[in-house]
């Protein structure tokens, strides 16, 4: 029963967005829709369906390319580019454009929704994906703070983008500072308790990293602290970062 109930949160989490704030731009990134594909070989490289997305030119506008992965059999690093294609310009992109996420795992990122189409690609030009499309081939445009909660048990731990966090007694820029973090000595574990931008969360200092050290968790924890960080920022995007590796 409680596995059950985990694997509903979970679903509940990919499908229906946290509630952010009227001035906060919705960013995240395109996903295999539930955990389908994750413990399979198909979860690798740069994840994409089959057939590729059709590129349109703004919301409800023209379709002007094709966001396409060509995969050889005579080329095992073909996984690991996708092609956009319009009808002046084929480019080739490299994993440099998109997201590494897991283990040798990459996802094509959004930066904008609105009339139900996601913006992709901003450096390269005005493209946008149709999201009822993307759904019709089991992908989802996941927000950036559903992404990070989903992996909140899956990782080793989140730590603060530079030039780091401030944890927060409640969840606004005006609440009182408790400490400023920053580097990976920093641990990071989100809770459930959301309030729009801001979760409250448990951060764990370390001595040195747990990847590094021959110290077992009493000795190499110097304190925990908890209270509010700021996990989105303004545009959407995430204000943490980890080891997508692992350790």
């Amino acid at each position: 029963m409680l596995r059950l109930l985990h694997r509903i949160y979970l679903l509940t989490l990919s499908i229906a967005p946290f509630f952010l704030s009227a001035q906060t731009k919705e960013a995240g990134l395109l996903l295999p829709t539930g955990d389908t594909l994750r413990y399979t070989s198909k979860y690798c490289c740069i994840l994409s369906p089959k057939n590729g997305f059709k590129l349109y030119d703004m919301p409800n506008g023209k379709v002007i390319g094709k966001l396409k992965m060509e995969i050889r059999e005579d080329d095992n690093q073909s996984p690991y580019f996708i092609f956009l294609a319009t009808a002046d310009d084929k480019k080739k992109l490299t994993t440099d454009n998109f997201k590494l996420i897991g283990n040798e795992v990459y996802a094509i990122p959004y930066y904008e929704k609105r009339d139900g189409f996601i913006r992709v690609l901003t450096e390269m030009g005005n493209y946008w994906i149709s999201v009822k499309e993307l759904n019709n081939m089991y992908f989802s445009a996941r927000p950036w703070i559903n992404f990070l909660l989903e992996e909140n048990e899956k990782v080793l731990g989140y730590y603060a983008k530079v030039p780091g966090l401030r944890i927060r007694k409640e969840p606004n820029t005006s609440s009182d500072i408790i400490e400023a973090i920053r580097g990976d000595l920093f641990e990071i574990k989100l809770s459930n308790q959301i309030k729009g931008q801001w979760c409250k969360v448990k951060v764990t200092k370390y001595r040195e990293h747990p990847c590094e050290t021959d110290l077992d968790d009493k000795d190499n924890i110097e304190r925990i602290i908890q209270g509010w960080i700021k996990i989105i920022d303004d545009d959407g995007d995430s204000n943490l970062w980890y080891y997508a590796k692992g350790c």
